[in-house]
């Protein structure tokens, strides 16, 4: 019997440092047993002067893809990349620009053996033309952020994403308050949330060279530094607490002031991740829900997973999703409630009770919950790529 196949179209890039849902999906549908077709959203010229992750993609693009047992990862490049920049917003751009890559995207997706699938899984909507270019069993839209909440959100990445969730067998949210900004739900909409990869993040790990010099206790946040961190915050925090070093493993992409004790070390590939976190003393998850309500509220959060997987005690700005989860992290709203959290989590010593939380997370649970709503989920009848 044929081994089944997967195409997975995935925002992140295979080689990306961020490691999220989607990777560790496609980690455990290879384990499964699966034929896996991982692409990401493309690369562009445009892309040498933005994006944060451009030579990794370009490496994949490059390669032709990385080929391992199993598993094909590739990213596509366009001419006219789906971007909110002038003329590259249109309607037109987020619809056909797969016709504009080189080689052709779908003719590479085919000619690998993914021309007909067991199962289409997307979680970028500016990929839902795979629903018309090649033909699948089920398909499953995973939702993994509140689109709209994203500064590059545009209407037309809206309207795709709507046209998705309507077309798809299956939608699965990684938060409740997703499933609850669904309008007009289809048959299926389901609450699947993030998880962990337990055994990466309990691993024992060795104290990196970058956190030795580093005075104790250390406070770290791992992840892009974007606009929806609560800059403000993080420097009075800083400043309020001088014997604290706050240590931040990540991409900068926003301006924050940093007093002496805050430490930007620059992204790390996420086999280190677990060393970072296993040899600080709180994990920090500062986000910015007063400015950014819509986008934060939305969020179940990864990194509070592989902060207590790491034995870490967590320090988080209080939103909507991180009480219906009801994880063992003390929660703040103001500058003074954090600071009083991070004292409390610096007298936090029950790493066991945090491991075991996180336990209830893992990913290969998670998939095999997929794959059962899968099973369940009635293929639609006039779907045009139905086999």
């Amino acid at each position: 019997m044929p081994m089944q196949k997967i195409l997975m179209a995935a925002s992140n890039a295979w080689n990306s440092v961020f490691q999220v849902g989607s990777h560790h999906l496609a980690r455990e549908f290879l384990k499964m047993g699966f034929q896996v077709a991982y692409i990401s959203d493309p690369i562009s010229p445009l892309h040498v002067f933005g994006s944060g992750d451009f030579k990794e993609r370009l490496a994949l693009y490059r390669s032709g893809g990385l080929s391992e047992e199993n598993l094909w990862a590739y990213v596509p490049a366009t001419l006219c990349p789906p971007t909110n920049r002038l003329l590259l917003r249109s309607a037109w751009v987020y619809r056909h620009w797969h016709t504009l890559t080189f080689p052709s995207v779908v003719t590479k997706a085919r000619h690998h053996g993914f021309g007909e699938v067991d199962i289409l899984y997307l979680d970028s909507p500016v990929q839902s033309f795979w629903l018309n270019e090649i033909r699948a069993r089920k398909t499953v839209y995973r939702m993994p952020d509140y689109t709209a909440g994203f500064k590059k959100a545009t209407p037309a990445l809206l309207q795709l994403e709507q046209e998705l969730i309507e077309k798809v067998d299956l939608v699965v949210c990684t938060a409740k308050t997703l499933v609850d900004s669904i309008q007009g739900k289809p048959k299926r909409v389901e609450y699947l949330p993030n998880g962990v990869p337990l055994a990466h993040f309990t691993k024992p790990g060795q104290l990196p060279d970058a956190l030795a010099r580093i005075p104790k206790p250390i406070v770290i946040y791992v992840g892009a530094i974007e606009y929806w961190l609560d800059a403000p915050l993080i420097e009075k925090i800083a400043r309020a607490m001088p014997h604290l070093s706050f240590v931040f493993v990540g991409p900068v992409k926003t301006s924050l002031t940093a007093p002496p004790n805050v430490y930007f070390l620059g992204p790390k590939p996420y086999a280190e991740i677990p060393n970072y976190l296993q040899f600080a003393d709180v994990g920090w998850i500062p986000f910015d829900v007063k400015n950014y309500p819509d986008l934060i509220h939305h969020v179940n959060p990864l990194k509070l997973y592989e902060y207590m997987a790491s034995g870490l005690p967590v320090v988080a700005t209080r939103w909507r999703e991180l009480e219906n989860i009801g994880s063992p992290a003390h929660l703040y709203d103001t500058g003074d409630q954090c600071k009083a959290a991070l004292h409390c989590a610096l007298d936090d010593k029950n790493g066991t009770l945090l491991r075991d939380y996180a336990a209830q997370f893992d990913w290969s649970s998670r998939a095999k919950q997929l794959m059962t709503l899968l099973t369940e989920a009635p293929a639609k009848s006039t779907s045009v790529n139905s086999l």
